[in-house]
């Protein structure tokens, strides 16, 4: 069944690589404009849409580069329904400033967040309003191609990487494999715990486990999630708790009151857990019932040689 859908789909993902590549290739040929700035910008990415966990890689850049440097995180804010620059705080909804940005911020709250859908102006309107900054990461930025990083950071899950992967519609990447040759690095994400180097060639290659910080909780438990995998997460919290049940939503899902009163039903006095990316969706809603969240970070295989990989390209 999966070769047959390649098959079929490939003319349609034949016409997306066509597009992507002329694109790419205006930009590499400068023909189309890319634009530098001063501070020093590193972008985190992927080649595939959703699931390779940037919003903790991001997070895990904030932890070691937030003592060293004024730190600004900068994102187009997915799923808003606002536009233009804004600076996000905590008492914001998803609506106004997507749901990974707001999580960013309500566990960084010294750390500046913003989204802005045209990244330069978004980088201009920072530099302008905060001009101490010293470092600004760039949320889900590879294809962004306006703005030319210091340090370009590609994430690929070690389950799928990309360089086994199709164009959409076929698989899942936005652009070619090819594109990976424009990252500085590439991260294999939710490495198990036993896994064998999947190095491709000619690049700094580092990887990742996922490690979750899980609440204590001794009843019964019923998950849910919006992500762009959750079988992962479920998978998990069977491991963690005595689950009763679970419903997955789709990734970057806007929680309604009537979706959460359903949530609560179905629970039957279970409680409730889920990912903080939800719960960030969900506490401003009316809350009659417990729930908890389960907090997911990066762990670097060898973080030291990461680390020092990356604060001598950005000071380089």
């Amino acid at each position: 069944m999966y070769w047959i859908r390649i098959v079929l789909l490939s003319p349609i993902a034949a016409i997306y690589w066509l597009t992507t590549s002329i694109r790419n290739w205006g930009y590499d040929q400068k023909i189309l404009k890319s634009t530098s700035f001063e501070v020093p910008i590193i972008s985190v990415g992927n080649l595939a849409v959703g699931g390779t966990g940037k919003t903790p890689m991001v997070e895990y850049l904030i932890n070691l580069l937030s003592k060293k440097y004024s730190i600004v995180v900068l994102s187009r804010g997915y799923g808003r329904k606002t536009s233009g620059f804004l600076w996000v705080e905590k008492n914001q909804s998803s609506s106004q400033v997507g749901d990974e940005p707001l999580q960013i911020k309500c566990n960084y709250d010294q750390i500046s967040v913003a989204v802005c859908e045209n990244r330069v102006i978004g980088v201009r309107r920072i530099v302008k309003e905060k001009p101490k900054t010293s470092l600004i990461i760039l949320d889900d930025a590879f294809q962004h191609r306006k703005i030319q990083p210091k340090v370009s950071l590609l994430l690929s899950t070690y389950a799928k990487p990309y360089f086994k992967d199709w164009l959409l519609p076929a698989g899942n990447l936005r652009e070619g494999r090819h594109g990976a040759n424009r990252a500085d690095a590439i991260i294999m994400t939710k490495c198990p715990e036993n896994f064998e180097p999947i190095s491709p060639k000619n690049k700094p290659v580092f990887y990742a486990k996922s490690n979750y910080i899980n609440p204590d909780i001794d009843t019964p438990v019923f998950g849910f999630s919006g992500l762009a995998n959750n079988n992962i997460f479920k998978k998990h919290l069977d491991k963690s708790y005595r689950l009763t049940g679970f419903i997955g939503f789709k990734d970057h899902n806007v929680y309604t009151q009537k979706q959460l009163d359903s949530l609560i039903e179905k629970a039957n006095g279970a409680t409730l857990i889920c990912t903080q990316k939800d719960w960030v969706k969900i506490k401003d809603l009316k809350i009659n019932h417990k729930i908890e969240r389960v907090n997911m970070s990066h762990q670097i295989i060898e973080s030291g040689n990461f680390d020092n990989w990356l604060i001598q390209q950005i000071e380089s």
